[in-house]
């Protein structure tokens, strides 16, 4: 005797799988019904005010709206749905794909959407695919240092050449020097691919948060999303080194540095970011170009240990004022950028080695044809001095204050010479 034929035919028929999934089907209607109804009276999102700067002439600070309120109201309704198709998604435009995130962002915290965090992610995720694919990406660069801009953290890339130039005249409103500029993206095709694309050179200068049509719809995402972090990028026995850490904030820096206008607090913000290049140049490691006669020994992390008959000299960069600077690298984007040919060799050092090695120089020239950082011997020194006496102090003191050691790095940061 079967189950159902116990509670005779007419429970058989009210339990059958046609029947459960009917009623589903109408508990799930009637459940988007009343999330429709929990937003009826929520208007559809407008673009955001694209940074904190107030803008005299802008109240908004946007390029002004990408999406029409027709528009909006015939893809706003995707937010609700079930199951959101994929291939509806991508009949979207990018701005269309942008709104609808925000749509589902601004609603749901109104109102909890149901399977908000499923659906949303397949939104999030056709926006980093489209990113992933693109051919040409345009980024916005500040002119003051040649490097991708930063604001409030963010490097900034665009979909289309239009929003970006139109960002970049708001940008211009706040006393911004920037520039947009087309971006090859040649991501490598798989990960034994030694093939290096733009994604890998934001890695290398410590951009890790990124947005996506900042001043119209727009959404953060991470640089890892798009291309794996490199590790070592030429195999196990690469060592060359790669200071992100350091690079993103000697940029953070100059471009605060450069921006030509006064506000609160703008000096402990500056400072803020002196003390963090400090502290990354002087952990960081770095190529120097020499070339050397005599007996030289490979040590770990792509040093060297010379002997002591062995006889070395370094490449040296002239000033216009007859000064003497050693250019130091973080990287081989940078070092790559000199050209120095065929008779120069290069070894991998310490900030503490290099501060040995300008005893008779006049400083440092930090990726001079890069960043253009140019330190004095005097103000190196204190730095290296400073950190040894910091370690030391630091396991001394369990509750430590300003000391002797804060106000010479203090000295040191007010000595930087970016040129």
């Amino acid at each position: 005797m079967g189950f159902f034929s116990i509670f005779g035919e007419k429970k058989s028929k009210e339990y059958s799988p046609g029947k459960i999934e009917e009623e589903m089907r109408i508990a799930r209607e009637k459940e988007i019904q009343a999330v429709k109804e929990a937003h009826a009276d929520l208007p559809w999102p407008v673009i955001p005010k694209f940074n904190q700067v107030s803008l005299k002439d802008d109240k908004n600070g946007s390029i002004g709206e990408t999406v029409s309120n027709e528009r909006k109201d015939e893809i706003g309704p995707i937010i609700f749905e079930d199951d959101i198709s994929i291939d509806e998604l991508m009949r979207l435009s990018n701005q269309e794909l942008l709104f609808v995130l925000a749509a589902f962002d601004e609603f749901n915290e109104a109102d909890p959407i149901p399977d908000y965090e499923r659906n949303r992610r397949k939104v999030y995720n056709e926006v980093i695919r489209r990113i992933r694919d693109s051919k040409v990406l345009y980024v916005i660069y500040d002119r003051t240092t040649g490097y991708p801009f930063i604001d409030h953290g963010n490097g900034l890339l665009y979909f289309e050449k239009e929003i970006a130039e139109s960002a970049a005249k708001l940008y211009e409103k706040q006393y911004r020097q920037v520039v947009v500029k087309e971006i090859q993206v040649e991501i490598p095709s798989d990960a034994n691919d030694n093939k290096k694309g733009y994604f890998d050179f934001l890695y290398s200068i410590g951009f890790n948060d990124l947005m996506i049509d900042n001043g119209a719809y727009r959404v953060k995402f991470k640089r890892n999303e798009i291309v794996a972090d490199p590790g070592d990028w030429n195999g196990k026995t690469d060592v060359t080194p790669i200071n992100p850490k350091l690079c993103f904030s000697m940029l953070d820096m100059l471009e605060e540095r450069r921006w030509p206008v006064k506000y609160a607090k703008r000096d402990e913000i500056l400072a803020e970011k002196e003390r963090r290049m400090l502290g990354n140049l002087y952990n960081g490691k770095y190529i120097v170009p020499m070339q050397y006669e005599g007996p030289v020994e490979a040590a770990e992390n792509g040093r060297m240990r010379l002997g002591k008959d062995t006889k070395f000299s370094f490449f040296m960069i002239k000033t216009q004022d007859g000064k003497l600077f050693l250019p130091i690298f973080t990287d081989g984007f940078e070092f790559g950028k000199m050209k120095l040919g065929p008779d120069w060799n290069a070894a991998v050092f310490t900030f503490t080695d290099v501060a040995r090695f300008i005893s008779d120089k006049d400083g440092i020239a930090i990726n001079p044809a890069g960043h253009k950082i140019f330190m004095p011997k005097e103000q190196v020194l204190v730095i290296e001095g400073a950190n040894r006496a910091y370690t030391v102090t630091k396991a001394q003191q369990s509750r430590k204050k300003e000391t002797a050691v804060d106000r010479a790095v203090n000295g040191a940061m007010a000595q930087i010479d970016g040129r």
